[in-house]
């Protein structure tokens, strides 16, 4: 089976697939220790937008509008400010990629802080969501895979 975990925020995105370190080193076994596993990169995707200020995203102030035989104006309102809108536009890049490799896991692990969770999740088809095994809700985008391996349960490969 082939178990792939995706440690995500906003701005970045690392998917890996958990391996069995005994095999890679040319050494197979039946009974695999649960300190032999270990997760390589496969794909590491950044978005640097995600990182930007507000300011940075937007030129301008939301627009003026009137209506027709009125004296007064009113102001536009943004219903995403630009830094969600990029955060959105990541996510559904994140999930898009998960549906068009999914042929190439069995199993799914998500990590992402509770923010980008739900950016993500509306964007995960039907596929993707059930070979969803857990979600962790946690940012750990900038840690080590072995920082990483330590917070997924000991039976990821089960």
């Amino acid at each position: 089976m082939n178990t792939w975990v995706v440690v995500a925020d906003a701005a970045r995105a690392r998917i890996f697939r958990v391996e069995n370190m005994e095999v890679e080193r040319g050494l197979a076994r039946r009974d695999v220790p649960a300190h032999s596993l270990g997760l390589v990169e496969i794909k590491d995707f950044l978005h640097p937008e995600s990182r930007q200020h507000e300011n940075q995203l937007a030129s301008d102030a939301p627009g003026m509008s009137s209506v027709a035989n009125m004296q007064s104006k009113f102001g536009m309102d943004e219903k995403v400010s630009p830094k969600q809108e990029e955060g959105i536009r990541f996510a559904k890049e994140v999930a898009d990629f998960l549906k068009i490799q999914g042929a190439d896991y069995d199993k799914l692990y998500l990590i992402a802080p509770p923010h980008f969770l739900g950016l993500i999740r509306p964007n995960l088809d039907k596929a993707v969501m059930s070979k969803l095994i857990m979600e962790i809700d946690k940012d750990l985008s900038k840690h080590s895979a072995e920082e990483i391996l330590a917070h997924l349960p000991t039976a990821i490969t089960g």
